[in-house]
């Protein structure tokens, strides 16, 4: 999915034209089907946990375990949500060449 240039975004070089658009479409798509993916997960590793006097050592690990992962998630989620971001500002900008 990657340009030459380091981009998310596909190579508009010969200029906009629609199916630029079609692939920032397709693009925008799959990327927010990842991000939900993500978030899902994340979600899924919230669920309360009993008091970590009621569990052991490999108890707690674990819920250390899936804390981090939960944060790692987040993050994923925030540059998912960036990438986004830059494939809807690409999106208008092929509108308005069009």
């Amino acid at each position: 999915m990657e340009s030459p240039g380091g981009s998310i975004l596909p190579e508009t070089s010969g200029g906009p034209d629609a199916e630029t658009l079609a692939r920032l479409r397709e693009q925008r798509r799959l990327l927010r089907g990842v991000r939900d993916g993500v978030e899902e997960s994340g979600r899924s590793l919230a669920v309360r946990e009993s008091p970590a006097a009621w569990r052991s050592p490999a108890q707690r690990a674990y819920g250390t375990s899936r804390g981090e992962l939960s944060m790692d998630l987040a993050g994923a989620r925030r540059a998912l949500d960036d990438a986004l971001w830059a494939v809807d500002e690409a999106i208008d900008r092929v509108k308005a060449a069009l």
